[in-house]
């Protein structure tokens, strides 16, 4: 069974209002995806964990020969395959549903990768990093929700240090140290650095008159761009780290005649075995499980 990173299904929820009143932390978060995703490359194959209905593909549709979004939800997914339905009519864009904890993907399936608002869903981060991470052969740009950012040290002194997990027990949020995860990308073989902080003013917006916010924007905006470099590994509550395996590894590209080319590149979620193809089914050669194409989405969740 899917188990949801967060529910984005339930009452045709969609995730774009979620953007409604954010522009602060939506402009701070494209303006450094804008600087930051070209060093990843012009890769072959790219996939951008968790990525929704496609947000950030603006970012790497023109630099990625094929991409792929891997995201948990059917309405994200649906919402993808309209907005980027050029991409996917030409071979160059597939939308895989899956669990994140469950991937359907080789090792080093793709030679790129970035993961963007999704590390805070997950309570088992190191599991979840380790198979995202060998699923990628070169680099990886990481989007880590860290504890003890300056302003959650502040809150500390005064009312005593944030928790691990904020949020609601129905939607938890979590947070951790950035060493902690540098350390377990360095014990899978990558060289990792902190390359942004991000939204470093993190709601200063919320409580001013609109008049007022209007006038402060061209400051507030100009001290985000300075603390995105200043504050690397310390200041804002999302540090941005870019990983790079040592040594880079490349999977295998042969694409079988009559399958999708993404193919070769995955494996069943379930049990790691090998797929049989036909143009509106893969088959586990294993466990035999199917996994079948619905519209522009592969349904790769384990059921």
């Amino acid at each position: 069974m899917l188990r949801q990173i967060a529910d984005y299904d339930s009452n045709d929820y969609d995730y774009r209002t979620y953007w409604d009143g954010r522009d602060y932390e939506q402009w701070a978060e494209q303006r450094v995806l804008h600087r930051l995703v070209p060093l990843l490359g012009t890769p072959d194959w790219l996939v951008d964990f968790g990525g929704g209905y496609g947000r950030n593909a603006r970012h790497y549709r023109h630099l990625a020969r094929h991409y792929v979004i891997a995201d948990g939800s059917a309405n994200n997914l649906r919402t993808a395959a309209v907005e980027l339905a050029p991409d996917i009519a030409a071979g160059r864009a597939f939308l895989v549903r899956c669990d994140l904890n469950a991937l359907p993907f080789r090792e080093h399936a793709f030679d790129a990768a970035l993961v963007v608002r999704v590390l805070h869903h997950l309570s088992d981060l190191d599991g979840a990093l380790a198979r995202m991470a060998g699923a990628v052969g070169g680099r990886f740009l990481l989007d880590v929700p860290i504890k003890h950012h300056v302003l959650a040290r502040v809150r500390g002194a005064a009312n005593g240090p944030d928790p691990v997990c904020t949020g609601t027990s129905e939607h938890p949020f979590w947070n951790f140290r950035l060493s902690a995860v540098r350390t377990t990308l360095t014990r899978a073989g990558w060289h990792t650095r902190p390359v942004a902080s991000v939204n470093n003013l993190r709601r200063w917006d919320r409580h001013l008159s609109p008049g007022l916010v209007r006038t402060l924007t061209p400051g507030v905006r100009l001290a985000e761009l300075g603390l995105q470099r200043l504050g690397r590994g310390w200041w804002g509550p999302s540090q941005f780290l870019l990983a790079q395996r040592v040594p880079a590894r490349t999977a295998v590209s042969e694409v079988p005649p009559g399958v999708p080319a993404l193919a070769p590149r995955m494996c069943c979620p379930a049990c790691r075995g090998r797929l049989a193809w036909s143009p509106a089914v893969a088959t586990c050669l294993t466990c035999h499980t199917p996994y079948r194409w619905d519209g522009a989405v592969w349904q790769f969740t384990v059921g």
